[in-house]
C-alpha cells in the first residue's frame, strides 16, 4: 500500500500498489496550464519538465473528500484533475484512455511514500517545451515531439510500459477506482481556460 496526499495533509488516497506502472516526462500545454492554475492559488511552482507517474487505479482509503474538487480545463477536455481546495495540490488525473486500469499523478505536486525509483520511459510533446534552455533528457530516452502523425502514436503505443498502462485491468479492484472517486465528489468544475493561455 502507498499514500498519496496533498501538501497540507487534508486529502489522502491509499493505493493497493506501492510501485508505479509507468513514468513519463511531459511538456504539453495542458499539463503546464493545470499546474500553473494550481500554483496561482497556492500550489507548488511548475517544473521545467513535469514528471508523470501512472499507478494502478485501486484505492482502498479516501480521506478529506470534502476538500477535494474535480476540475477540467475546458468543456472539450478529456482529463479530469482532482485538486485539494486548500493547498491546490493535484492528487490525481483521470483520462478515458486509462480505462480504469491506472490513474496518473505529478509526484512533485503532491506527497507520496510510493517507491518512485522508476525511470521515465519517454518524453512527450517536446514541441510544446517553452524554455530557451534545453530540457535535461537522457540521451537514450525516446522523444515524441507531438502526436499529429499516426506513426508517432503507433511508435508510442509500441513501448512495453505504455502497453501495460493502456489495457483493460487484469486484477479485480479491491477498493475504488479513481474515476469512481471523481463521480463521488460531485459535479466537475469547468475552468473555461483558453487553449495554451496562461491561467488567471
Amino acid at each position: 500500500m502507498s499514500l498519496i496526499q496533498c501538501s497540507c495533509g487534508e486529502c489522502k488516497l491509499t493505493t493497493t500498489d506501492d510501485y508505479p506502472i509507468m513514468s513519463l516526462f511531459c511538456a504539453c500545454k495542458d499539463c503546464r496550464q493545470a499546474i500553473k492554475w494550481g500554483e496561482l492559488r497556492g500550489g507548488k511552482t511548475i517544473q521545467k519538465l513535469p514528471q508523470l507517474i501512472y499507478v494502478r487505479s485501486d484505492i482502498i482509503s479516501v480521506v478529506g473528500e470534502k476538500s477535494m474538487k474535480p476540475y477540467q480545463l475546458r468543456k472539450s477536455a478529456k482529463s479530469t484533475r482532482v485538486y485539494c481546495n486548500k493547498c491546490f495540490s493535484i492528487l490525481g488525473i483521470d483520462h478515458p484512455t486509462y480505462a480504469d486500469n491506472v490513474f496518473m499523478f505529478f509526484p512533485y505536486h503532491c506527497k507520496t511514500d510510493m517507491d518512485l525509483s522508476i525511470v521515465p520511459c519517454a518524453t512527450l510533446n517536446i514541441s510544446s517545451y517553452p524554455h530557451s534552455e534545453p530540457a535535461d533528457i537522457p540521451t537514450n530516452m525516446p522523444i515524441f515531439y507531438n502526436f499529429d502523425y499516426v506513426q508517432e502514436s503507433k511508435r508510442f503505443l509500441s513501448l512495453p510500459e505504455v502497453q501495460e498502462v493502456f489495457r483493460d485491468p487484469v486484477k479485480n479492484v479491491v477498493g475504488k477506482t479513481f474515476s469512481t472517486i471523481i463521480k463521488n465528489l460531485g459535479d466537475i468544475k469547468i475552468l473555461n481556460l483558453e487553449v495554451g493561455a496562461e491561467p488567471l
